[in-house]
Protein backbone atom coordinates (compact mmCIF):
# COMPACT_ATOMS: atom_id res chain seq x y z
CA UNK A 1 0.00 0.00 0.00
CA UNK A 2 1.25 3.47 -0.68
CA UNK A 3 1.65 5.96 2.19
CA UNK A 4 -1.30 8.23 1.19
CA UNK A 5 -3.73 5.30 1.17
CA UNK A 6 -2.50 4.16 4.61
CA UNK A 7 -3.02 7.67 6.05
CA UNK A 8 -6.47 7.89 4.46
CA UNK A 9 -7.54 4.45 5.72
CA UNK A 10 -6.11 5.19 9.18
CA UNK A 11 -8.02 8.49 9.30
CA UNK A 12 -11.27 6.76 8.32
CA UNK A 13 -10.78 4.09 10.99
CA UNK A 14 -10.11 6.75 13.66
CA UNK A 15 -13.26 8.65 12.60
CA UNK A 16 -15.33 5.45 12.73
CA UNK A 17 -14.05 4.59 16.22
CA UNK A 18 -14.79 8.14 17.43
CA UNK A 19 -18.31 8.03 15.94
CA UNK A 20 -19.02 4.65 17.55
CA UNK A 21 -17.79 5.93 20.91
CA UNK A 22 -19.98 9.04 20.66
CA UNK A 23 -22.99 6.90 19.72
CA UNK A 24 -22.37 4.62 22.71
CA UNK A 25 -22.02 7.61 25.08
CA UNK A 26 -25.23 9.17 23.75
CA UNK A 27 -27.26 5.97 24.13
CA UNK A 28 -25.70 5.18 27.51
CA UNK A 29 -27.04 8.46 28.96
CA UNK A 30 -30.12 8.17 31.15
CA UNK A 31 -33.04 8.81 28.81
CA UNK A 32 -34.92 10.43 31.67
CA UNK A 33 -32.52 13.37 32.14
CA UNK A 34 -30.44 15.91 30.30
CA UNK A 35 -27.23 17.67 31.21
CA UNK A 36 -26.70 21.34 30.52
CA UNK A 37 -24.59 24.21 31.77
CA UNK A 38 -26.04 26.87 34.03
CA UNK A 39 -24.27 30.22 34.06
CA UNK A 40 -25.07 33.01 36.46
CA UNK A 41 -27.29 33.04 39.49
CA UNK A 42 -30.61 31.21 39.52
CA UNK A 43 -33.12 34.02 39.00
CA UNK A 44 -35.90 31.49 39.56
CA UNK A 45 -35.15 31.67 43.29
CA UNK A 46 -36.17 34.88 45.01
CA UNK A 47 -33.60 34.38 47.80
CA UNK A 48 -30.85 34.33 45.17
CA UNK A 49 -32.31 37.38 43.40
CA UNK A 50 -32.40 39.27 46.71
CA UNK A 51 -28.88 38.22 47.71
CA UNK A 52 -27.26 39.05 44.36
CA UNK A 53 -29.03 42.36 43.69
CA UNK A 54 -27.83 45.82 44.60
CA UNK A 55 -31.42 46.96 45.16
CA UNK A 56 -34.99 45.60 45.03
CA UNK A 57 -38.22 47.62 44.87
CA UNK A 58 -41.88 47.55 43.97
CA UNK A 59 -42.37 50.11 41.21
CA UNK A 60 -45.01 51.35 38.80
CA UNK A 61 -43.88 51.83 35.21
CA UNK A 62 -44.70 55.39 34.11
CA UNK A 63 -43.41 55.54 30.52
CA UNK A 64 -40.98 53.86 28.16
CA UNK A 65 -38.54 56.67 27.43
CA UNK A 66 -35.96 55.14 25.10
CA UNK A 67 -35.35 52.09 22.93
CA UNK A 68 -31.97 51.46 21.35
CA UNK A 69 -30.10 48.71 19.57
CA UNK A 70 -26.36 48.38 20.02
CA UNK A 71 -24.01 45.62 18.86
CA UNK A 72 -26.77 43.07 18.26
CA UNK A 73 -28.53 43.74 21.56
CA UNK A 74 -31.58 45.88 22.30
CA UNK A 75 -32.36 47.95 25.40
CA UNK A 76 -35.49 49.62 26.72
CA UNK A 77 -35.35 52.41 29.31
CA UNK A 78 -38.46 53.04 31.40
CA UNK A 79 -39.20 55.77 33.91
CA UNK A 80 -40.64 54.14 37.04
CA UNK A 81 -42.21 55.50 40.19
CA UNK A 82 -40.97 53.81 43.37
CA UNK A 83 -43.84 52.45 45.45
CA UNK A 84 -41.64 50.76 48.05
CA UNK A 85 -37.90 50.18 48.31
CA UNK A 86 -37.32 46.67 49.69
CA UNK A 87 -33.51 46.59 49.54
CA UNK A 88 -31.23 49.54 48.90
CA UNK A 89 -32.32 53.11 48.32
CA UNK A 90 -34.59 54.30 45.50
CA UNK A 91 -35.52 57.85 44.55
CA UNK A 92 -39.19 58.64 43.96
CA UNK A 93 -38.58 58.32 40.21
CA UNK A 94 -35.84 56.23 38.59
CA UNK A 95 -34.90 55.39 35.00
CA UNK A 96 -34.49 51.63 34.59
CA UNK A 97 -32.93 49.93 31.57
CA UNK A 98 -33.48 46.30 30.65
CA UNK A 99 -32.53 44.04 27.77
CA UNK A 100 -35.27 43.26 25.23
CA UNK A 101 -35.45 41.46 21.90
CA UNK A 102 -34.37 43.42 18.82
CA UNK A 103 -36.98 45.03 16.60
CA UNK A 104 -39.39 46.11 19.30
CA UNK A 105 -41.99 48.79 18.83
CA UNK A 106 -43.80 50.81 21.52
CA UNK A 107 -46.07 48.42 23.39
CA UNK A 108 -44.60 45.40 21.61
CA UNK A 109 -41.30 44.71 23.34
CA UNK A 110 -40.41 41.13 24.34
CA UNK A 111 -37.85 39.36 26.54
CA UNK A 112 -36.58 35.79 26.60
CA UNK A 113 -38.19 34.99 29.97
CA UNK A 114 -41.35 37.08 30.52
CA UNK A 115 -42.09 35.32 33.84
CA UNK A 116 -38.81 36.42 35.51
CA UNK A 117 -37.87 39.30 33.23
CA UNK A 118 -41.08 41.00 32.23
CA UNK A 119 -41.03 44.02 29.94
CA UNK A 120 -41.97 47.08 32.01
CA UNK A 121 -45.28 48.36 30.62
CA UNK A 122 -46.61 51.79 31.63
CA UNK A 123 -49.42 51.65 34.20
CA UNK A 124 -48.41 48.26 35.61
CA UNK A 125 -46.65 47.37 38.89
CA UNK A 126 -43.52 45.24 39.13
CA UNK A 127 -40.91 43.99 41.54
CA UNK A 128 -37.56 44.89 40.00
CA UNK A 129 -34.07 43.87 41.06
CA UNK A 130 -31.22 46.16 40.07
CA UNK A 131 -27.84 44.66 39.34
CA UNK A 132 -25.90 47.87 38.69
CA UNK A 133 -26.27 51.56 37.98
CA UNK A 134 -27.88 54.33 39.96
CA UNK A 135 -31.20 54.32 41.77
CA UNK A 136 -30.74 57.93 42.95
CA UNK A 137 -32.94 59.38 40.22
CA UNK A 138 -30.27 61.95 39.33
CA UNK A 139 -30.72 63.35 35.81
CA UNK A 140 -28.80 61.33 33.24
CA UNK A 141 -28.48 58.23 35.43
CA UNK A 142 -30.19 54.88 35.10
CA UNK A 143 -30.20 51.50 36.77
CA UNK A 144 -29.82 48.09 35.10
CA UNK A 145 -32.73 45.80 36.01
CA UNK A 146 -31.79 42.17 35.57
CA UNK A 147 -35.03 40.92 37.09
CA UNK A 148 -38.59 42.24 36.69
CA UNK A 149 -41.72 40.38 37.74
CA UNK A 150 -45.33 41.60 37.86
CA UNK A 151 -46.26 42.58 41.44
CA UNK A 152 -49.20 40.20 41.72
CA UNK A 153 -49.17 39.86 45.53
CA UNK A 154 -50.14 43.49 46.10
CA UNK A 155 -47.87 45.95 47.87
CA UNK A 156 -48.20 44.37 51.34
CA UNK A 157 -47.83 40.82 49.97
CA UNK A 158 -44.73 41.75 47.95
CA UNK A 159 -43.20 43.50 50.97
CA UNK A 160 -43.70 40.42 53.18
CA UNK A 161 -42.50 38.00 50.50
CA UNK A 162 -39.33 39.94 49.64
CA UNK A 163 -38.48 40.78 53.26
CA UNK A 164 -38.44 37.03 53.89
CA UNK A 165 -36.31 36.41 50.77
CA UNK A 166 -33.85 39.15 51.80
CA UNK A 167 -33.64 37.79 55.36
CA UNK A 168 -33.02 34.22 54.09
CA UNK A 169 -29.88 34.28 51.95
CA UNK A 170 -29.23 31.06 50.02
CA UNK A 171 -27.27 28.38 51.86
CA UNK A 172 -25.04 27.72 48.88
CA UNK A 173 -22.94 30.37 47.23
CA UNK A 174 -24.97 32.21 44.63
CA UNK A 175 -21.99 32.53 42.32
CA UNK A 176 -21.99 33.33 38.65
CA UNK A 177 -19.71 30.51 37.53
CA UNK A 178 -20.97 27.94 35.04
CA UNK A 179 -21.69 24.45 36.27
CA UNK A 180 -23.20 21.33 34.69
CA UNK A 181 -26.47 20.15 36.16
CA UNK A 182 -28.59 17.11 35.43
CA UNK A 183 -32.24 17.91 34.92
CA UNK A 184 -35.23 15.63 34.30
CA UNK A 185 -36.20 15.44 30.65
CA UNK A 186 -39.40 17.07 29.61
Amino acid sequence: MNMHVKVWVGGCLAAAVAAAGAAWFTTAQDAGSTTHAVCGPDLGRDDVVAARSQAVAVVEAVENTRYREDGGSAYLTTRVKTLEALKGEFADTVHVTQGVKNGGAPGRYLTEDPDRYAVLEPGRRYVIAVQSGSTTGTAGTEAWAWYAEPAERGLVGEREHWQEAIASPPETAAGSACEDIDAPAG
